[in-house]
């Protein structure tokens, strides 16, 4: 009754209890078995535990779609240093035991996703001397369910279910790390440490190797060790539409809705309850196909495991996913007084129904959808669709109509601007240069390039490394190529800032570095790219009311003609004192940038020097034909440059009380006022072409607030605060 059949053309198989049950991905069936470590290698236990895939090793990393990303990424170090040594050793309260892993059986061919062929009808079969209920799914996958005498369901409810490795892949889908120790094991056991899995080995062979010496174990040790398993598919989702990866999403996301909050990257990435984050998603998705003249994927930072990550962690990247979120949010959310107030911070409630009607016009939703509609057995109007009531069924058309306007214009600022392009060129000749020749250096060319998660296990494992060392008292760990791994990528750091000095300022003298790590320091940050962003974002606003109008389709071409305007100036006085290029660096000589700290919030500001930057005559030209009435350019840059002067202002104020406590409110005040507005006349000399006698009559012509009112100004946020944050 038990055993696979030798009529059988299907390789992989197991076999337990079924079930089925209903979720939010729709009807799940499953059986229930085990993995087992160990014992017979022909066994269905034993041959499970190889068949556990995570997806890293489904999918090859290049073809990764984001909208089919299944799982938080994997913690070697956590599964070599705690979850391996756990099976191996001795409990003093009790025995070693893994709660279930869940796995689903999902379509791939050549690690490509696909669709399985549609399930047949039950049928009454005969197998192994025992009556059963079959149904089939082409050469993709077969299920048996036992019956009774009567032709019933049997109450046993003994199942077996088998697959082709062709055309389906049994993935991790809950337990992954789990599964990762097991096949750990099983493939050092066996040196089978090839294929996808094989770039992995340095994380864990070594280890345990050196945990089978230590605690003696043995292959009857090995033969006890066994591990719960549920084998789930989606028996409603096979036939040419379906959706079994999608559906595999949802699971996911309902399964893990009451373990350890996943990190903000992987809510973005898994996540459909939010338009903003299928929008995100649909960003990085693009960049796969890029070409070298666009920013690459790995100059994006996805990946990164800590529950916050507003910043950047990686030295290499340039952005991360997090400030894609931020970008949709913002130019296409709005609420719209962000976007066309340019002297208005950060600050108050936001109303989701005005968010949810901007998003609406940005991506003109009343000539892409009808105005009533049926999706998903739900009802819909366009005028009620919003960030979390939207029909999935029609989400590929909405990512459509936004990737053919905002997120090509957002890609095209992103890639093209002259200090993002250096940043991705200068990544580009690091990558080329790179010697991958031994196993360490291979690896941190993969962390920084090529696999999902390897730099944080790096990076955890070298502090495990330097916590041993510290506290040995007698033989010193050894020191493998994980850990020369990440010595190699903190060495590396300073050769890619030679490679990106190269590409920025053509020069890789010292002081070219020097000034190239400076602007970078600010280029990189969330605020200056959110500025920039949102600069495209309320242009587009003046658009709308310039003569003949805003068109949807004319976005991307608009953000070219931006990328031309602000790479003229950058071009200016290249090599002299005044290099544009320097321009918004902290430490430039009279530097336009005063900003104290660089959160989020403080985008507001550097929208102001992107605008400032366009009103150079050489730049100029090139948005001239978009902006033919000039006065609305002209009064929002007035704006945001009082708003800044204001900051300034009040970050003088706070300076002085420090450095001059005994100042009355009133000098002091005096004294903020004088010092800020002369720094702000300077730099806006040295660095924008702007007269003093220019700089006063903006005075005169738009007078400030009260000396009092600006120093009540406040920051719209503390510094740890982020108005983006989920």
């Amino acid at each position: 009754m038990f055993g696979s059949g030798s009529k059988l053309t299907f390789r992989d198989f197991v076999q337990g209890t079924w079930g089925s049950f209903d979720t939010p991905a729709g009807r799940v069936d499953y059986i229930m078995t085990k993995a087992r470590l160990g014992g017979d290698a022909d066994a269905p236990e034993r041959q499970l535990t190889k068949s556990l895939a995570p997806v890293r090793e489904v999918m090859d990393a290049g073809d990764l779609d984001f909208n089919q990303l299944l799982q938080r990424d994997l913690d070697d170090h956590r599964v070599a240093g705690k979850l391996i040594p756990y099976l191996f050793k001795q409990q003093m309260t009790g025995p070693a035991f893994f709660p279930p892993i869940v796995a689903v059986l999902l379509p791939f061919r050549a690690k490509k996703p696909t669709t399985f062929p549609a399930l047949s009808a039950p049928i009454p079969v005969n197998h192994d001397e025992a009556p059963w209920q079959e149904e089939q799914a082409g050469n993709a996958f077969r299920i048996h369910r036992l019956l009774d005498a009567d032709g019933n369901l049997h109450p046993a409810n003994l199942g077996k279910l088998w697959w082709n490795q062709s055309e389906s892949s049994l993935v991790v889908l809950d337990g992954q790390h789990r599964a990762m120790g097991l096949l750990a094991v099983e493939r050092t056991l066996s040196r089978t440490w090839q294929g996808a899995g094989m770039q992995f080995r340095p994380f864990y062979e070594h280890h345990v190797e050196q945990l089978l010496r230590e605690h003696q174990v043995t292959e009857a040790d090995l033969a006890k060790i066994e591990v719960p398993v549920t084998v789930c598919w989606f028996p409603n989702e096979t036939g040419e539409s379906s959706r079994p990866h999608e559906a595999a999403r949802k699971l996911f996301v309902d399964v893990n809705k009451e373990a350890r909050p996943p990190s903000e990257s992987r809510i973005i990435l898994l996540s459909d309850g939010k338009l903003s984050n299928v929008l995100t998603r649909s960003l990085l998705s693009a960049l796969r196909g890029r070409t070298e003249n666009h920013l690459p994927l790995y100059a994006v930072e996805y990946d990164n495991p800590e529950i916050n990550g507003s910043r950047p962690a990686r030295w290499s990247v340039m952005t991360n996913i997090h400030l894609f979120k931020m970008v949709v949010k913002r130019c296409i959310f709005g609420p719209p007084k962000y976007l066309t107030n340019l002297g208005q911070p950060f600050g108050g409630r936001e109303k989701l129904e005005d968010r949810d009607s901007f998003m609406r016009e940005q991506l003109d939703l009343v000539s892409l959808l009808p105005p009533d509609f049926s999706d998903g057995g739900r009802q819909y109007t366009v005028t009620g669709i919003g960030e979390t009531e939207f029909p999935l069924g029609r989400a590929e058309e909405m990512v459509g109509r936004f990737m053919d306007s905002w997120g090509e214009a957002i890609l095209t600022l992103l890639s093209k601007t002259e200090p993002y392009k250096a940043h991705a060129a200068g990544l580009a000749t690091f990558k080329e240069s790179w010697d991958t020749t031994h196993n360490h250096s291979a690896l941190a060319h993969d962390a920084l390039f090529g696999g999902v998660g390897i730099y944080w296990t790096l990076r955890d494992s070298y502090d495990e490394y330097q916590r041993r060392r510290s506290d040995t008292k007698g033989k010193m760990p050894v020191k493998t190529d994980v850990i020369r791994a990440w010595e190699a990528l903190k060495e590396k750091e300073a050769e890619f800032e030679e490679h990106r000095a190269r590409a920025y300022l053509n020069s890789t003298t010292p002081l070219s570095i020097k000034r190239s790590k400076a602007a970078f320091g600010v280029f990189n940050t969330h605020a200056c790219q959110l500025g920039m962003l949102m600069t495209l974002a309320s242009l587009w606003e003046m658009r709308k009311n310039q003569p003949g109008g805003a068109e949807l389709k004319d976005l991307p071409a608009f953000a070219a003609s931006l990328v031309s305007a602000w790479n003229a100036y950058f071009e200016l006085d290249r090599g002299k004192a005044r290099d544009r290029r320097n321009a918004f660096s902290k430490d430039a000589s009279n530097s336009i940038n005063q900003i104290v700290n660089m959160d989020t919030p403080n985008a507001v500001y550097f929208r102001y020097f992107w605008l400032q930057a366009l009103a150079i005559p050489s730049a100029w030209q090139h948005i001239a034909p978009w902006l033919i009435d000039r006065t609305a350019f002209d009064d929002g840059l007035s704006q945001a440059r009082r708003l800044y002067l204001d900051l300034c202002t009040k970050q003088q104020s706070n300076a002085l009380k420090v450095s001059q406590p005994a100042l009355g409110p009133g000098k002091r005040e005096e004294k903020a006022a004088e010092l800020a507005t002369n720094a702000l006349k300077k730099a806006l000399r040295t660095w924008f072409e702007v007269s003093d006698e220019e700089f006063e009559a903006w005075r005169s012509a738009h007078p400030g607030r009260s000396i009092q009112a600006e120093l009540d100004l406040d920051d719209a946020f503390s510094a740890d605060e982020d108005p983006d944050r989920e």
